[in-house]
């Protein structure tokens, strides 16, 4: 069995090859998935992403923070069922304001600094998710559990 750090290790290599996330929200038990471009902090405690406050998934979240996001290392080859690890984050998402905001818009920059126009316009939501839990499945079957 793998130890918390091996874990954790295996977490990170996964965060850290992608760039794109999916997002699960829900309101009045209508589910919704989308992509979204993230960024985590080195603790893998908090998710940052953006999103304009007019969107579905900004309504979804300003009634119901509860959320999943999705990231996997597949490579769309046969091998993907025993070969992907698929982390499954759990957390609450809360809109970021004032110093705060901008230091996660920061965060959210270095990894993506082609989204600067979009991050700065005065519409856009900078989100955190404070994770609760994380889930990592690999080899088609096999689950480990961090968190409550």
């Amino acid at each position: 069995m793998e130890s918390n750090t091996e874990v954790m290790q295996r977490i990170k290599k996964v965060i850290n090859s992608q760039s794109i996330a999916v997002l699960g929200t829900s309101k009045n038990d209508e589910p919704y998935s989308c992509l979204v471009a993230y960024a985590v902090t080195d603790d893998v405690s908090h998710f940052i992403f953006a999103t304009m406050r007019q969107r579905l998934k900004y309504r979804n979240l300003s009634v119901n923070p509860r959320v999943s996001l999705i990231i996997d290392d597949r490579s769309e080859k046969s091998s993907d069922f025993n070969e992907t690890t698929s982390i499954t984050v759990i957390g609450t998402a809360r809109d970021i304001v004032g110093p705060e905001r901008d230091k996660n818009a920061a965060l959210l920059l270095r990894r993506h600094p082609s989204l600067t126009d979009f991050v700065i316009s005065p519409e856009c939501a900078v989100i955190r998710v404070d994770v609760d839990k994380i889930y990592v499945v690999s080899e088609f079957e096999s689950v480990v559990t961090i968190g409550k």
